[in-house]
């Protein structure tokens, strides 16, 4: 259910979610969405009194996130990001800046830092979206499977198939594994991440092929696979590259 709570002057939109846990939970996301879960024996006013006092961390939060997606994090942008000329366009950790110019010939193209993008139409921005979604989906890939094929022998002798590989936009999550079906999806924005966030993620769905769960014996074989996944996660999700990048 959504509910309304007011923090400090402003008010803030959360999802509330009963389920069977010990604590109040509290996430906020990149899109600027604040999810809070709770035993349902915890009483609303319980739930409001927790969000007050981490009002500072949540405004704090959420103004982060909106500094991402006006500065050019596709991730946290989603599906509002327009690849406008003069944005920022990250690439494995890097920042580029995405130039936009009228041409015959059109594409997209890296060259140093700068993301240049030859349109015939440069007022068109749906055009210019697809172009830009388009190359960053065909890099993430390239390097998705990369990556997949780095670490694949160690999966391989524990009896796990090459998968199917797909890449779509998702903005709530970098990658999911289906067992059964033999396929991972990996978030076309992982392009945007350094290369050793985007080796975590890699490993990370490979292992649910062992481990469908989160469980400890999850974890445990994580850390066998890669002792600093960790530090790695850490990175990632704190978006530390984004902050020191530009």
């Amino acid at each position: 259910m959504q509910r309304r709570i007011t923090l400090g002057n402003i008010s803030v939109t959360y999802e509330l979610q009963y389920k069977n846990v010990k604590r109040i939970n509290l996430r906020v996301h990149p899109d600027g969405r604040v999810s809070v879960s709770a035993n349902p024996f915890v009483l609303q006013s319980q739930v409001d009194q927790f969000l007050i006092q981490n009002g500072d961390f949540i405004l704090q939060a959420l103004e982060k996130f909106q500094a991402m997606r006006e500065g050019g994090d596709g991730m946290a942008a989603g599906k509002n990001r327009e690849y406008r000329d003069g944005d920022t366009v990250y690439l494995k950790g890097i920042p580029h800046r995405l130039r936009v110019l009228p041409g015959g010939k059109e594409g997209v193209e890296a060259i140093d830092r700068v993301l240049l993008l030859t349109q015939k139409d440069v007022e068109n921005a749906a055009q210019r979206k697809k172009m830009v979604e388009k190359y960053l989906t065909v890099l993430c890939r390239q390097e998705v499977e990369r990556m997949s094929q780095k670490i694949y022998p160690a999966f391989e002798r524990l009896g796990v198939q090459w998968p199917q590989i797909r890449i779509r936009s998702m903005i709530s999550r970098w990658g999911s594994c289906h067992p059964t079906k033999g396929n991972l999806t990996f978030a076309r924005q992982l392009i945007e991440v350094p290369e050793c966030c985007i080796e975590y993620v890699v490993v990370h769905e490979f292992s649910h092929f062992i481990h469908p769960d989160h469980s400890a014996r999850f974890h445990d074989f994580l850390t066998e696979m890669m002792p600093d996944w960790k530090e790695r996660k850490k990175l990632l999700n704190s978006r530390q590259w984004v902050q020191s990048g530009g």
